[in-house]
């Protein structure tokens, strides 16, 4: 009995650790893939523009970073006159941001049909740190942990 009661709150630690899935798209699955390049951050998110559903960005603290661009592209083959090859296909939207300054700040990503104003389908977070040299680097955190 002493060892499965080990085991047990071993498995609720390592089990606590794990980070939660959060609200995404409304199929659920929507990792937030980034990647920093000096002063640069991209952020890659995936949607499906022909739902009504886009992502919308804000920066917490805009003396750190500057929105640069927002680029969505379509996962669907193109056709020999460049038009999608399958009407409805998801897509990729790919965010960059730009140091200005030293320290951190956050941008908070929501997946809506913001035209409504309605429910959020998803909601990703990530934080930007930028070093005194104007190197940015990023990481998810879960929404509510921000400082």
């Amino acid at each position: 009995m002493p060892f499965l009661m080990a085991v047990l709150a071993v498995f609720t630690v390592v089990s606590s650790c794990k980070p939660q899935e959060l609200a995404t798209t409304p199929g659920g699955e929507n990792p937030l893939a980034f990647s920093s390049k000096g002063s640069t951050v991209t952020a890659v998110l995936q949607g499906n523009t022909t739902t009504g559903y886009s992502w919308e960005y804000k920066i917490k603290d805009k003396s750190i970073v500057e929105y640069v661009s927002d680029e969505y592209k379509s996962d669907a083959a193109t056709t020999s006159d460049g038009k999608p090859s399958m009407v409805g296909a998801g897509g990729k939207h790919t965010f960059v941001f730009k140091a200005l300054k030293s320290g951190t700040t956050y941008v908070t990503f929501d997946y809506a049909q913001h035209w409504k104003k309605g429910k959020k389908a998803g909601v990703r977070l990530m934080m930007i740190m930028v070093d005194d040299q104007l190197n940015a680097t990023a990481a998810e955190v879960k929404p509510g942990k921000q400082k």
